[in-house]
């Protein structure tokens, strides 16, 4: 009898230490990241040349009339009566977008962000950075740039083409060591929402995901842009307007660029044709 409850006992703690993941919820889980703005191995030298050549100056140029001047015969010259003489008024756009953008990526050359590791694969090719989560479910990795910004507008042209479901391509913004970033991520499901990143590895949905309708259908180009003015943040898919958040007004300038993360699709593509910010 006591060997039968000492065997009982003895399989009862083995019990206890099993788990089962094919039960757990991993969407629930904080999910990790791949910060490869940390782990680039480029020299100082290669670092900043990229951030020059990725860098547009803006220039403006101006040319001058001289007035003409016409001298009317004397004898025959007539005083005309005063008429009033209508005035133009320039409208100046007050879309985010407007003027000439600081700083313009069409991905023409890859020094700077060809990129791969065990999670995340970015390269550049045909004019396109073509930007992809592995597969590992609920795994962010991003990639960020210079120049730093606070205030300003930034916003990317893309497509997604063989994902599904809660695949996530995310536009970043802010972001700081170690790893402190806010991001606007679409879905493959048509969603959008407003998400900040935590340095404990966690992501907390600010504005949570939603519906959209001025998102297009998966395998066509869209463009999210995001508008950050001190704690004020102003959310455009394909220059429309779908919503704004006021955020802590702490936060300090930092990288913009990109995130994945792939809901369990293996090789979850993203195709970014452009990133553009306007101060």
């Amino acid at each position: 009898m006591r060997k039968f409850i000492l065997l009982s006992i003895i399989m009862l703690l083995l019990l206890s230490a099993c788990n089962y993941p094919e039960t757990a919820d991993y969407s629930q889980d904080p999910v990790v990241a791949t910060n490869v703005a940390l782990i680039l191995t480029q020299g100082a030298q290669t670092q900043e040349a990229a951030e020059l050549s990725l860098t547009a100056t803006p220039s403006a140029s101006e040319t001058e009339t001289p007035p003409t001047e016409t001298q009317a015969n004397p004898e025959t010259a007539t005083q005309a009566e005063p008429s009033e003489t209508p005035t133009s008024t320039e409208v100046l756009s007050t879309d985010p977008w407007s003027g000439e953008a600081a700083f313009v990526e069409e991905f023409d050359s890859g020094d700077y962000w060809d990129f791969e590791s065990g999670f995340l694969y970015s390269k550049v090719s045909n004019g396109q950075l073509e930007f992809t989560s592995k597969g590992t479910p609920w795994w962010s990795s991003w990639y960020t740039t210079t120049p730093e910004f606070k205030n300003g507008y930034v916003e990317t042209t893309f497509s997604m083409p063989n994902c599904q479901g809660q695949d996530r391509f995310g536009l970043v913004i802010r972001w700081q060591r170690p790893g402190v970033f806010y991001y606007m991520g679409v879905t493959c499901d048509g969603k959008w929402g407003f998400s900040q990143y935590t340095a404990g590895n966690e992501t907390i949905d600010l504005l949570p995901y939603e519906e959209i309708f001025v998102l297009k259908p998966v395998g066509e180009t869209n463009q999210i842009g995001i508008m950050a003015e001190d704690n004020s943040i102003t959310f455009y898919i394909n220059r429309q307007f779908v919503g704004s958040i006021l955020v802590n007004s702490e936060d300090e300038a930092g990288n913009f660029g990109f995130l994945s993360m792939s809901s369990g699709s293996k090789n979850f593509k993203t195709l970014i044709d452009k990133l553009e910010y306007w101060e």
